[in-house]
């Protein structure tokens, strides 16, 4: 009898309900390029004492550790970890055969007359948005080893090609230059924003990912200087940058998904 009674209990009792199920986060891989170094110094300080090399290298190490914070599963590649001459074959190849899933070249400015300021981020675009963006990117063209690693320039044809296949990811790659924008933005509201632009840098051809290439600040402008020299302020534009690629992350479908 107690045995019917507690096995009639056991029947009617309520159904528990089900936990909630288990997080998973998907892969994501980003490669981040320190523009320039080796015997490529890139532009420099008025006084030639600091050189783009150096910043770009130090940035680069502050958005990883950054990134590495927010994104404990996430694989946070550097082009280089060092002071070392790359040609730009190298720095796609890197992205390319790792199948990651962004691309951010880092990159520091110069201006003639050392007047200008502020930050922006480009993407890949035969057509340039303006002529001063066409002359950042044949400055920054020229400042990097442009052939491939085994010798000789690209054809022009195959850059064409490369060039077609990285539309298949403009839309992306320009949603992540806008949030880069508006990370930076919030965190230097002083600062002038140069918003999104386009034009032909070497780099990011043949990229096969979202590829966007931030151009931190004028390194030959005083104000800007501070910012990309000092390591407190540096680390918040390292921070901006890892938001925006942590809102990436989400935004792409390689964001946190409950297993069945």
């Amino acid at each position: 009898m107690l045995g019917s009674m507690l096995l009639l209990a056991l029947l009617s009792a309520p159904t528990p309900a089900p936990g909630p199920k288990p997080v998973v986060e998907l892969p994501f891989r980003v490669v981040l390029d320190a523009g320039h170094g080796g015997t490529n110094g890139g532009c420099h300080t008025e006084d030639g004492a600091i050189h783009e090399k150096d910043v770009t290298l130090a940035l680069a190490l502050d958005v990883q550790r950054e990134l590495r914070q927010r994104l404990p599963h996430a694989d946070i590649v550097l082009t280089r970890n060092e002071d070392q001459t790359l040609a730009l074959a190298d720095r796609v190849a890197s992205a390319n055969a790792g199948a990651a899933d962004v691309f951010v070249s880092l990159h520091a400015n110069a201006s003639p007359n050392h007047d200008q300021t502020g930050f922006e981020t480009f993407v890949l675009d035969a057509q340039a948005s303006s002529t001063e963006a066409a002359l950042i990117a044949r400055r920054e063209n020229a400042g990097e080893q442009s052939s491939p690693a085994t010798g000789g320039a690209v054809p022009q044809a195959q850059a064409m090609v490369e060039q077609l296949r990285a539309t298949a990811h403009r839309g992306a790659a320009i949603a992540l230059a806008q949030a880069i924008q508006r990370e930076q933005g919030a965190r230097f509201p002083a600062r002038a924003d140069r918003g999104v632009r386009q034009a032909s840098f070497d780099v990011l051809l043949g990229v096969r990912m979202p590829a966007v290439l931030f151009e931190a600040g004028f390194l030959d402008h005083d104000g800007d200087q501070r910012v990309l020299v000092e390591e407190q302020q540096r680390q918040r534009v390292a921070e901006g940058i890892a938001a925006a690629l942590v809102e990436h992350y989400r935004r792409t479908s390689r964001g946190t998904l409950r297993a069945d």
